[in-house]
């Protein structure tokens, strides 16, 4: 009788325990940790305010399937990016959590960052050794009495080959900052030539 107990209890173990540790170890987390260098563009002779929020600055993505867990953790290294494209395009930036009310801290324009989207693919996903990432951020933006110039919106891609790297971390981390790359590419080339946003600055005497 004890020796079926046991035979019982290597059976539960292999086929419950096992493959339950097996699934709780499936989960890979990325903390993305990028460098990004200035814009070298032309400064435009404006103070802006840029308002990244704590939903955007902590900001993390978590995808569940197939059993296993994704968390890409990028609020940090987008915040930073943000403020260094920002920083490059305009004379003066300031950073806010919330939008100011005060109007001792007077910006010519507002602009205010939502992600709206992030999609991951996985080399299985789609037959080809490659890991893709796509981000899409909204960018509110309003004049120096909060009073809204558009909204625009942009679609940022990054992607790298797996056998260049060492881990899916890695894969996913180098995925991560190319499309941030592309982000802040379109943001320092496009975002004076937005109409509406061109036409305001127009507006308050700047010309190409």
């Amino acid at each position: 009788m004890d020796n079926v107990l046991v035979t019982i209890k290597k059976i539960f173990f292999t086929m419950i325990i096992v493959p339950s540790m097996l699934l709780m170890s499936c989960s890979t987390h990325v903390v993305v940790i990028s460098d990004h260098p200035p814009a070298l563009i032309e400064k435009l002779p404006y103070k802006i305010g840029l308002v990244l929020d704590s939903a955007f600055t902590d900001y993390s993505f978590t995808r569940e399937k197939d059993d296993e867990k994704i968390i890409i953790s990028l609020g940090e290294s987008q915040s930073e990016l943000f403020d260094q494209i920002f920083s490059s395009m305009f004379q003066k930036l300031s950073i806010f959590s919330t939008k100011p009310l005060s109007s001792e801290m007077l910006s010519d324009l507002y602009v205010s960052v939502t992600v709206e989207d992030l999609q991951l693919s996985l080399p299985y996903e789609t037959s080809v050794n490659v890991f893709e990432i796509w981000i899409q951020y909204k960018l509110q933006i309003s004049d120096s009495q909060h009073s809204n110039i558009c909204g625009w919106t942009i679609s940022s891609y990054g992607r790298t080959q797996t056998r260049f790297l060492e881990s899916q971390e890695k894969a996913l981390n180098q995925a991560t900052n190319a499309a941030l790359r592309d982000a802040g590419v379109q943001i320092a080339t496009r975002f004076s030539q937005v109409p509406e946003v061109q036409e305001y600055l127009e507006k308050k005497g700047y010309k190409k």
